[in-house]
């Protein structure tokens, strides 16, 4: 049920801001949500949002703390995983409803929808309508959300329409190539993928979101000649800090190591 309910493929400029209310314990929630302490970052992050109920970044934040709970969510626990779940919704929602540019709650709130069962309000229409949403705010974006749907839906010709069309409107942007290097790794187009991966690297070496993107793939496909290399990456990955405040969490790379 909790299986990456929100949280897919986000890598937006979820950035520092000035100094305000609630920026301290935003800030402290970042901290907490960094070393994976999900609970203690969601009351800090609540208390944001106490000081200061009109920031759509602080209630994103919220929601993400709680989406992250609730994954991690095992045995008995789990049976308090849904009402976390539906209150995770709502706090999308009203980041959403607070700032209607914001392309990284649509991108959480697409994922609630794709990943979540309809018993906790997952919608597979509403993914959809969201990505046009996001399309008519920014092009870039939504055409990347309709891939992020087509893919999740079995549409795989549609989806690589899209994430072509992305990379097309942003030729230059690291967002859409990562995306379809990855796309192409998931359906077994390894060769090239790694030229879209290769491309990566040559543009911007340092960048944790290529290492990250690129070892994924290469594991998640049970590539085992590039295991060595994914290897570095993950801990190149694990030991180097983040350059903003990062909503993936860095548990799902340490499972990277358990594959190889």
């Amino acid at each position: 049920m909790t299986r990456r309910i929100a949280l897919l493929s986000m890598a937006g400029a979820l950035v520092l801001a000035a100094s305000g209310p609630g920026e301290d314990d935003w800030r402290e929630g970042v901290r907490h949500f960094s070393a994976e302490d999900f609970r203690q970052a969601q009351e800090a992050f609540e208390r944001a949002v106490a000081q200061d109920p009109e920031s759509a970044r602080f209630s994103l934040w919220l929601a993400l703390a709680m989406g992250r709970r609730a994954e991690r969510m095992t045995g008995l626990r789990k049976l308090a995983a849904a009402p976390l779940v539906r209150r995770m919704r709502r706090e999308v929602e009203r980041s959403i409803e607070l700032d209607e540019t914001n392309l990284d709650a649509y991108d959480v709130l697409q994922g609630f929808h794709l990943g979540a069962p309809a018993l906790v309000g997952g919608s597979k229409a509403e993914a959809k309508e969201i990505a046009i949403r996001m399309r008519a705010i920014d092009a870039v974006r939504g055409t990347e959300a309709l891939g992020t749907y087509y893919e999740a839906m079995g549409e795989f010709v549609a989806a690589a329409e899209q994430f072509d069309e992305a990379r097309r409107l942003d030729p230059d942007g690291m967002r859409p190539l990562l995306k379809k290097a990855a796309f192409l790794a998931r359906r077994g187009k390894h060769e090239e993928s790694d030229e879209l991966f290769d491309l990566a690297f040559s543009r911007d070496p340092d960048e944790p979101k290529v290492w990250r993107a690129a070892a994924m793939a290469w594991v998640l496909a049970k590539r085992k000649s590039r295991y060595p290399e994914a290897r570095k990456l993950v801990e190149r990955y694990l030991a180097t800090p983040d350059r903003e405040p990062n909503p993936d969490p860095r548990y799902e790379v340490r499972e990277l190591l358990k594959k190889m």
